[in-house]
């Protein structure tokens, strides 16, 4: 193939995935809207404190998000013969309301203020209930409401007990792998570069790719032998998800990511970028005063750490690995077993994922 063809067909592929995603992304909000409509209905009036935590909930569900997760799960069933995308609906919803779980309690460990252009949900429900305590308390119920909704929402779409047992079960794995690389996350101060690696897998790419495909493949009705490369496709592609977001968290704008700029460095994040930081820093004292600002610095001198990722390299160390990982999704997704439309929409996908870097 020359390169002109390459190109074309890169842009053929990219423009498959932004009509599949739309189109699923309408189908998402639409049925998110009437499920959550559903919920409070059946709740009916339990006062105005829990008015507050499902209100919170349903906002934030409900704002902003650009349905990837949903758009893989479809692009995965129909592409390995599921037949009406109508019929899964409900597990479109179940994965926006699993990652509205992890939002909430992520941002309540970062002490986040603004998620999707709007307040967090501690932050907002600390200022309904006039007390930090209680509204962190109210945050976490929060999350724990919209984590058990899901499993709801799912349950609507499960048919035979092969399925209900497989599907469930990709929800859970998605569930506890998160909170496993999140306890990674947490204590991750002597992790290497493959380290990070593996943590990003576990917290990101378990429900970001993988749980999706996999999702929607059992809901096709594949089998072990199709979903295998389906995994092995999407290991890479969820780790230079996470990788992507690393840089959009320390070079993004914030009124573009919707969330504070240089978040990440203020954390004291242990990044792929900061990983990089700290290799440097071994044999070289500019990198290693920039080190030490991580997580305590001023602004301004967050800002300075940020700037000198970009003129030492660290930042094109990071993309080139990057598009190592995003080269390597492309080469497997050879071996996926998806009819050719849905293929395209993969192959865009992995632009749509990988390439968000500011």
């Amino acid at each position: 193939m020359s390169p002109e063809q390459q190109v074309s067909t890169a842009v053929s592929d990219a423009e498959a995935f932004l009509a599949h995603a739309t189109r699923i992304a309408s189908r998402t909000d639409g049925a998110l809207d009437a499920f959550l409509a559903r919920e409070a209905a059946l709740r009916g009036d339990l006062g105005v404190h829990v008015s507050l935590v499902t209100g919170a909930v349903d906002r934030l569900a409900r704002r902003g998000g650009k349905r990837l997760r949903p758009a893989l799960t479809a692009a995965a069933y129909l592409g390995l013969g599921g037949d009406d995308v109508a019929r899964i609906d409900g597990a479109f919803v179940a994965l926006e309301l699993l990652q509205v779980y992890f939002l909430i309690h992520d941002d309540w460990m970062d002490q986040d203020d603004v998620r999707r252009g709007g307040p967090t949900v501690h932050v907002h429900l600390r200022r309904c209930f006039g007390d930090t305590a209680a509204g962190d308390a109210a945050a976490i119920l929060a999350g724990d409401l919209a984590c058990a909704t899901a499993q709801g929402a799912l349950a609507t779409v499960l048919r035979g007990a092969s399925e209900r047992a497989e599907a469930a079960s990709v929800l859970a794995r998605m569930q506890s792998d998160v909170v496993l690389g999140q306890i990674r996350d947490m204590r991750s101060d002597a992790l290497t570069a493959a380290e990070v690696e593996r943590t990003y897998a576990l917290k990101t790419g378990s429900y970001t790719v993988d749980g999706p495909l996999v999702l929607g493949a059992v809901l096709a009705g594949a089998t072990p032998a199709d979903v295998a490369p389906l995994r092995a496709f999407a290991a890479p592609l969820g780790v230079a998800f996470q990788m992507a977001d690393d840089l959009l968290g320390t070079f993004g704008e914030g009124e573009v990511t919707g969330k504070p700029i240089h978040g990440d460095l203020r954390q004291g994040k242990r990044t792929c970028l900061v990983v990089e930081l700290a290799a440097r820093a071994k044999d070289d004292p500019a990198a290693r005063a920039r080190l030490e600002a991580i997580g305590k610095g001023s602004p301004e001198e967050l800002r300075e750490v940020a700037d000198y990722m970009q003129a030492s390299g660290v930042r094109s160390t990071v993309e080139g690995r990057l598009a190592d990982l995003l080269s390597e999704a492309r080469a497997r997704l050879v071996d996926v077993p998806v009819r050719a439309d849905m293929r395209s929409v993969l192959a865009g996908a992995i632009k749509a994922l990988g390439a968000r870097a500011a």
